[in-house]
């Protein structure tokens, strides 16, 4: 995925997160300290990151970050097949999505298609991971990934 697709995936991501965060927050009274956005542009390397998008994920861009689940790197991650239950392929994983603080928390795999084409992107927790023999496994199969909706379009 080049630089700028993942920049413009993460901003959809956090457009949607931001939407799903005031639905939830509608009932409650806001908090005086909400309405002003935190300052954390010495922590993000001078980006600005408002309250609301402290629980958004963004791709990880150093190949050399950890991913403790997997006991990997995320250049290690990157580009290897993801498979099922059944030891079936069921998409390449595309790269990992991190927290505010750098951790490794999901993964973004493409799956269906044939040549890139039909192909789409969706995420999956690394909670929902393992490694197993040199392989990331799910418990998915390839059918319920392909049903899961589409990250970034």
């Amino acid at each position: 995925m080049t630089p700028m697709f993942r920049a413009a995936v993460a901003s959809l991501f956090l457009a949607g997160m931001a939407g799903q965060s005031l639905a939830q927050d509608a009932g409650t009274a806001p908090d005086a300290s909400a309405d002003a956005p935190a300052d954390t542009s010495a922590a993000t390397g001078g980006a600005a990151t408002s309250g609301a998008a402290a629980g958004v994920l963004a791709p990880i861009e150093d190949d050399n970050a950890p991913v403790p689940q997997l006991n990997l790197m995320v250049g290690q991650v990157e580009d290897m097949d993801l498979v099922g239950p059944n030891d079936e392929e069921v998409g390449e994983i595309d790269g990992i999505l991190g927290d505010a603080n750098g951790s490794a928390k999901a993964i973004t795999v493409d799956v269906g298609g044939f040549l890139g084409i039909g192909e789409k992107t969706i995420i999956l927790m690394l909670s929902d991971l393992s490694l197993d023999m040199g392989r990331i496994k799910t418990k998915l199969t390839k059918d319920e990934i392909e049903k899961l909706p589409a990250f970034g379009g």
